[in-house]
C-alpha cells in the first residue's frame, strides 16, 4: 500500500523500490498505455460506482439534515431560508440523477464533470456560509470520495479556500484549519490513488499467473498422464504430502533423534477389476537382434517397436503395463471397464504381430512375436512409494503369462476364458495343447493366426513425442526443484537450457509467465503483453470473489484465517511514518490556532504528547515486528497518535467556544481519517466519545442558545457521517488490496506445489540422471556403463501366501504395498543414494547401482560394495517385517550380478527407464535359482569381491541360456 509512496510510475509488476519523480506523485501512471486504459475502465465500471454512492449518501444526508434544522430551528429571514432550502433542494436532486448515470460512464472526464456538479450545492454553502462546518466536509470530500486527481483536488481546494479568505478577513487562524484539511486530503487522495493501483497491479499479476497456472497444469497433466492413466496420477499426486511427512520422519530419525513411529499404513491404491483381458508378447529372436548392437541402436530399435506398440495400445483401447526387457503385456477393460476387452486384447496381439514384421521391413531385422491373452480378474493400481508404476497381479496374470511363454511365434495364444468372449465368425480359431492348473486340472487353449494385412497399420514414432516433449519440459523449464528427501533445497532457477521443441517453448513459457518475484523482470515487455491480453471476464471473477471475502458492516473476512492474517499484518514502516509527522504537524497546527490562550498550560501538554509520540515513535521503528503485530496494541497506539489533538481542544473550551467548534468539527471529519492501520469502527468509536464528552463539556461551561446548539450538533452529526464515510472507504481500499496480496501469495504456494508435485512425480517415473541427457538429445536416451552392479529380489513365498478368496487378494496388495515402502525409504540413507530401483515385478523387485554419470570412475566397484550393502540391508529390513507380521513371514531370495549393461529410455505414450544385457540377465537367473535366505552370485562377482565379502562355494547349478555355472552364496 505504501511502498508506492515512493514508485516512479506503477508498473504490471510492483516496483517499490524505484526512483519517483514530482510529476508522477501528482499524475501516477502504468508503464503500458493500455494497461492504464484498462485500469481506468476497471475503476470506472467498478470502484468509482461504489465510491460516488457513498459520496451521494454523504450528500445527500448532508442535505436532509440542514433541510431538517432550518424547518424545525432556523430562525433566518424567509428569503434567506428558501434560498438555503433550494440549494439544498438541488443538491439531492442531482445527486439522484448521478446514480442513473455513473453506471453508464466509460470516459474518466465525465465522472470528474458529474462529481464535480454533486459537490456544487455544498461549495457554494461553503461560500455563503463560511463560518459554518461545510468549508472542512468540502475539502476532504474532494480529496477522497469525490474521486478527482491531485492535481485538480489541489486547485479545486486552493480556489476555494482563496474565496473563504476573502470573505473571512476577520477569521484568519481560520486557515491554519484549512491547511491541516488539505494536508490530510492530500495524504488520503494519495493514500486511496496508491493503493488502488497497487492492488489492481496485483490483480493483473494474479489473473496472469491463474492463466499461466492452467496453462501449465494442462501441460503437467499431458505428462502424467502419458505415463500412468489419470485417476491413479492423480490420487499419487494428492498423496504428495503424505509421502513427504514420512521422508521428512525418517530423516528426523536419521538426524539422531527420537525415531518417530509410523503407526498408520501408506496410502494404497489398490482396486479389483473382474472382467479384464491381459496379453503378454514377447520378442523371439531379440537375443540375436541385440547381441551385435551399441547401447544406443539397441534403444532406438526398442523404442522404434514399442512405440509402434504404445500407438497400438491407444487405438485398440489398451491400457500399457510395462516392458519386462524384450516382454510387453498390457490389459484390456483396466483401469476402465470395458465390455469388449477380450476382443480388444486379441485385435492387440494380432497387430502387434503384424506390427513386428513391418519393423523388420523397415530396420532390416529378422525378429517375431509371440503373444499369449486370457481373461479373468485383476488387481490393478500402484504398489509402493518410489519409481511409480501402474501395475496388474493376479493369478490370472501369472495365466496369461503362461499363454505366452507356451505360444508360438506368428500367433496368439489364448485360453477358454478369452475364446468364450470371442464371436466364432470373427476369427480363425485353432485348438491347442490343454495346459495344466496348479492343482492338475486342465484348461483348453487355442492359437489365433497372423492376419494378411493389404495394408501398413504403423509408421515409425515421431523423435520427440508428447510424453517425451512434455517431461522433458517439465525438467527443462525449472530444474528439479525440491527434493523430496531435502525440502529445504531449492537450486536457482534462473537459469533455464535452451530447447528446441515447440511443446518444450510452450511449457517454458508457462513457466516464465508465472514469476512471482517483487523484481522488475528483464523482459517487462513480454509480461506487459501477457497482461495486456487478459481476458476482462478474468476480472470480474477475481473481483466478484473479493466482494464477497468480507462483512459489508464491519468489513470483516468472512474467512477466520483470512481475518487473523490482516489482524496481525504490520504495514509498511513509510506508512507509519508518514502519518506519524502528519500527527505531529497537525497537533503543532492546532496548538498555533489556539496560540495566546493558556498559552503555559497548553504549551505544557503539546510538549507532553509531543514527547510520548517521539518516544512511541522510536520504539515503534525498532520493535515494530514484535509490537504492531498485536491487534490491540496497533489499535491502541494509533488511538493514542488520533486522540492527542482533541485533549488541546477540550482545553480550550471555557475561553473560546467559537475557536473549539471549528477546530472539534476539523477533528471528527478529517483528522480522524488518518491511522491507515486502525479500523473505521474504532475510529467511529473515538469520535462517538470526543462527542460524548465535548457536546456536556461545552454546555456546561458555555452559556450557549439552544439555536447554536443545535447548529453544533447538526455539524457535528454530519461531521460523524463524512468520517465513517471516508474510514470506510480508506479500509475497503486497504482489505481490498491486503486480499489480492494474500491471493497471490496462495497462488505462488499453488504453482510451487504444482510444480514440486509434479516433479517428484516425474522424478519417481524416471531417474533424474537420465532427464537432462534425455533433454539434450532431443527426447533419446541411451548409455552403455561399463560396470554397473544389478540386484534381484523375489519374496519366494508371496504366491503361495497370495489368496483371491479375502478381499480379492487385496490384503496381500497391502501387506506388499507396506514391504516395499519398508524397503524404498532405504534409498533416503546416503549410503545408497546411488542405487536406483529400476521397477517391481510383481513380488520380485529389481535395483541397480552405477548408472549415474557421476559414479566414481577411480574404483569402478565402489557403486558395487554399495549395491551389496543395499543387499544386506533388505535382509535386515524384510527380518523387522517379519516380526511385525503375525500370521507368516516372507521368504528372500536375492541374486546378484555386475557388469557392463545397456540402459535406456523407451516408448511413446508410456516412458519407461530400463536397463538390459547379459548382466541383467544373469543377475535374474541367480534370483531364480537361489535359496531362500541367501544372496547368489556368479564365480566372477565371489572373485572380485572376495576381499571385502566372503563367499561360500555352492557349486555348479544349470542356468537357463548359460548352461551350467559355478555359483556362490554371501555368507554373513
Amino acid at each position: 500500500m505504501v511502498g508506492a509512496m515512493g514508485t516512479r510510475r506503477l508498473s504490471t509488476n510492483v516496483v517499490p523500490r524505484e526512483k519517483w519523480s514530482l510529476k508522477n506523485l501528482f499524475y501516477p501512471q502504468f508503464d503500458s498505455s493500455n494497461v492504464e486504459k484498462k485500469y481506468i475502465l476497471s475503476y470506472l465500471k467498478r470502484i468509482y460506482p461504489s465510491s460516488h454512492r457513498l459520496l451521494v449518501t454523504i450528500l445527500i444526508s448532508h442535505a436532509l439534515i440542514n433541510s431538517l434544522e432550518i424547518f424545525l430551528f432556523d430562525s433566518s429571514p424567509k428569503q434567506s431560508k428558501i434560498f438555503h432550502l433550494s440549494l439544498l433542494a438541488i443538491s439531492i436532486c442531482l445527486n439522484i440523477l448521478s446514480l442513473i448515470i455513473i453506471n453508464r460512464l466509460r470516459i474518466h472526464i465525465l465522472s470528474n464533470i458529474i462529481s464535480l456538479i454533486c459537490i456544487c450545492p455544498l461549495a457554494i454553502l461553503s461560500c455563503l456560509y463560511p463560518l459554518e462546518c461545510h468549508i472542512y466536509l468540502l475539502i476532504i470530500l474532494i480529496y477522497t470520495l469525490a474521486n478527482f486527481s491531485l492535481l485538480l483536488s489541489i486547485l479545486l481546494s486552493i480556489l476555494i479556500t482563496i474565496i473563504i479568505t476573502f470573505l473571512t478577513l476577520n477569521s484568519k487562524m481560520r486557515l491554519i484549519l484549512l491547511l491541516i484539511s488539505n494536508i490530510i486530503g492530500i495524504y488520503s487522495n494519495r493514500l486511496l490513488d496508491i493503493t488502488m493501483r497497487s492492488a489492481y497491479n496485483q490483480l493483473c499479476k494474479n489473473a496472469n499467473v491463474r492463466g499461466s497456472l492452467l496453462s501449465e497444469h494442462t501441460l503437467i497433466s499431458k505428462m502424467i498422464d502419458s505415463l500412468m492413466p489419470h485417476k491413479y496420477a492423480r490420487v499419487i499426486m494428492e498423496d504428495f504430502d503424505v509421502f513427504r511427512e514420512r521422508v521428512q520422519n525418517i530423516n528426523v530419525a536419521h538426524q539422531g533423534e527420537d525415531e518417530k513411529k509410523m503407526a498408520t499404513f501408506r496410502p494404497l491404491h489398490i482396486e479389483r477389476m473382474e472382467n479384464v483381458s491381459i496379453l503378454f508378447a514377447d520378442i523371439v529372436g531379440f537375443t540375436h537382434m541385440s547381441s551385435n548392437k551399441t547401447a544406443a541402436q539397441l534403444v532406438v530399435l526398442l523404442s522404434d517397436l514399442y512405440g509402434r506398440f504404445d500407438d497400438l495400445c491407444v487405438q485398440m483401447s489398451c491400457e500399457k503395463i510395462a516392458t519386462l526387457g524384450d516382454c510387453y503385456y498390457c490389459v484390456s477393460g483396466c483401469p476402465e471397464p470395458r465390455e469388449d476387452h477380450g476382443k480388444s486384447c486379441v485385435l492387440m496381439g494380432l497387430a502387434m504381430i503384424n506390427a513386428i514384421e513391418e519393423f523388420d521391413e523397415d530396420n532390416n531385422e529378422q525378429v517375431d512375436m509371440r503373444v499369449g491373452v486370457h481373461s479373468g480378474s485383476v488387481n490393478c493400481g500402484i504398489v509402493g512409494t518410489k519409481k511409480f508404476k501402474f501395475d496388474i497381479f493376479s493369478n490370472d496374470v501369472t495365466l496369461a503369462n503362461k499363454m505366452e511363454s507356451s505360444g508360438k511365434p506368428g500367433y496368439v495364444h489364448i485360453t477358454e476364458a478369452t475364446h468364450a468372449l470371442l464371436k466364432k465368425d470373427e476369427f480363425q480359431f485353432e485348438e491347442g495343447e490343454l495346459y495344466k492348473l496348479p492343482g492338475h486340472a486342465s484348461i483348453k487353449t487355442y492359437f489365433i493366426g497372423k492376419r494378411q494385412l493389404s495394408h501398413r497399420i504403423t509408421q515409425k514414432p515421431p523423435h520427440m513425442t508428447l510424453a517425451t516433449a512434455t517431461a522433458v519440459a517439465v525438467a527443462a523449464g525449472v530444474p528439479l526443484s525440491v527434493p523430496l528427501n531435502d525440502p529445504n533445497n531449492i537450486p536457482d532457477t534462473s537459469d533455464s537450457a535452451v530447447v528446441t521443441s515447440p511443446l518444450l517453448e510452450e511449457v517454458v513459457q508457462a513457466r516464465r509467465a508465472t514469476i512471482c518475484e517483487e523484481e522488475m523482470p528483464k523482459d517487462l515487455a513480454g509480461v506487459i503483453e501477457n497482461i495486456e491480453t487478459i481476458n476482462e471476464q478474468t476480472f470480474e471473477n477475481e473481483e466478484k470473489e473479493l466482494a464477497v471475502s468480507f462483512n459489508i458492516l464491519t468489513l470483516s473476512y468472512k474467512e477466520k484465517r483470512l481475518e487473523e492474517s490482516f489482524s496481525a499484518h504490520v504495514g509498511p514502516h513509510s506508512l507509519l511514518i508518514v502519518e506519524v509527522i502528519l500527527s505531529i504537524v497537525s497537533l503543532l497546527l492546532i496548538y498555533f490556532y489556539f496560540f495566546k490562550r493558556k498559552i503555559i498550560l497548553t504549551s505544557i501538554i503539546l510538549a507532553v504528547l509531543l514527547a510520548v509520540k517521539l518516544i512511541l515513535t522510536l520504539v515503534i521503528i525498532f520493535f515494530a515486528r514484535k509490537l504492531l503485530r498485536w491487534w490491540i496494541i496497533r489499535h491502541l497506539i494509533g488511538s493514542f497518535y488520533l486522540v492527542s489533538p482533541l485533549i488541546i481542544i477540550l482545553i480550550q473550551i471555557p475561553d473560546s467556544i467559537l475557536l473549539t467548534t471549528p477546530a472539534f468539527f476539523l477533528f471528527i471529519s478529517t483528522y480522524l481519517t488518518l491511522g491507515a492501520s486502525v479500523s473505521h469502527l474504532i475510529k467511529l468509536l473515538i469520535a462517538v466519545l470526543a462527542i460524548l464528552i465535548y457536546l456536556p463539556l461545552m454546555i456546561c461551561t458555555q452559556d450557549l442558545s439552544t439555536q447554536i446548539i443545535v447548529d453544533i450538533s447538526v455539524c457535528i452529526l454530519i461531521s460523524l457521517i463524512v468520517l465513517y464515510g471516508i474510514a470506510r472507504q480508506l479500509e475497503v481500499a486497504r482489505r481490498f488490496q491486503f486480499h489480492v496480496v494474500h491471493k497471490s501469495s496462495e497462488q505462488r504456494v499453488e504453482i510451487e506445489k504444482e510444480r514440486e508435485r509434479a516433479d517428484w512425480l516425474l522424478r519417481n517415473i524416471l531417474p533424474e540422471h537420465v532427464i537432462e541427457p534425455l533433454r539434450q538429445h532431443g527426447g533419446s536416451y541411451s548409455r552403455n556403463h561399463p560396470c554397473v552392479g544389478v540386484l534381484f529380489a523375489t519374496l519366494v513365498n508371496f504366491h503361495v501366501m497370495y489368496e483371491e478368496q479375502y478381499e480379492g487378494g487385496k490384503f496381500y496388495a497391502r501387506i506388499l504395498n507396506e514391504f516395499y515402502g519398508d524397503i524404498e525409504e532405504l534409498f533416503l540413507d546416503p549410503r545408497f543414494s546411488k542405487i536406483e530401483k529400476i521397477k517391481t515385478i510383481g513380488a520380485t523387485f529389481m535395483a541397480a547401482s552405477g548408472l549415474q554419470t557421476d559414479v566414481n570412475d577411480q574404483n569402478p566397484l565402489e557403486s558395487v560394495y554399495s549395491l551389496m550393502e543395499f543387499a544386506l540391508a533388505f535382509q535386515a529390513t524384510t527380518k523387522r517385517f517379519n516380526e511385525a507380521l503375525l500370521n507368516f513371514a516372507f521368504e528372500l531370495r536375492i541374486g546378484f550380478n555386475f557388469g557392463p549393461v545397456t540402459a535406456g529410455v523407451i516408448g511413446t505414450t508410456k516412458l519407461f527407464y530400463d536397463i538390459w544385457g547379459d548382466t541383467v540377465n544373469v543377475a535374474s537367473r541367480m534370483d531364480s535359482t537361489g535359496e531362500k535366505g541367501k544372496i547368489q552370485v556368479p564365480e566372477e562377482v565371489a572373485v572380485a569381491l572376495k576381499d571385502k565379502y566372503n563367499f561360500e562355494l555352492r557349486g555348479e547349478i544349470e542356468v537357463k541360456g548359460k548352461s551350467r555355472m559355478t555359483t556362490y552364496f554371501l555368507k554373513h
